[in-house]
């Protein structure tokens, strides 16, 4: 029995040919896709590992101060939560794992505060200030230094920072 020599055929070759220039295609669309989500699955994990550590932060500063108060201390207002929000992230070119990171750096370097009465820390104004503006925080083989541009002190302490690079 003789089998026919199909690949010497034009028709067949260029079925062939075709074929495996449509795996390698999808292929790479696979890896494109597959890529895509990798990396939204991994923004997402960073996220909520920071709003974790964050969320653990806040729950000791409020069991301390909850162990810590006196009856004078319960008639006061206290700092319940902390929020930075990083004004200059688009200038700096931040990708956003690392303006997350960054915030929760800076979200643990003023994590003390929480549960600290409002008023002494109105009071403390410059001990805020000199606690941020004089830390770097070191990211990806990057020193930023951050400098607040605004600061409100209240149950929910908001804090607007300027990053600037420094080497």
């Amino acid at each position: 029995m003789h089998i026919p020599p199909y690949y010497k055929r034009r028709g067949t070759q260029y079925f062939f040919v075709g074929m495996l220039v449509g795996a390698i295609l999808a292929y790479l669309f696979f890896l494109y896709i597959n890529g895509k989500l990798t990396e939204r699955w991994i923004e997402q994990t960073v996220e909520l590992r920071s709003e974790i550590v964050q969320l653990e932060d806040r729950i000791n500063g409020l069991t301390k101060d909850k162990e810590n108060l006196s009856k004078e201390n319960k008639e006061m207002l206290t700092v319940q939560e902390i929020n930075i929000e990083i004004s200059n992230k688009e200038q700096l070119k931040l990708d956003s794992i690392e303006a997350v990171e960054l915030t929760a750096r800076i979200q643990k370097e003023l994590s003390p505060l929480i549960g600290n009465s409002i008023e002494s820390l109105s009071e403390n104004r410059s001990l805020i200030y000199s606690t941020l503006e004089n830390k770097s925080f070191q990211m990806n083989n990057f020193s930023y230094q951050p400098s607040i541009t605004e600061l409100i002190i209240a149950t929910k302490m908001e804090i607007k920072i300027k990053l600037s690079m420094t080497n």
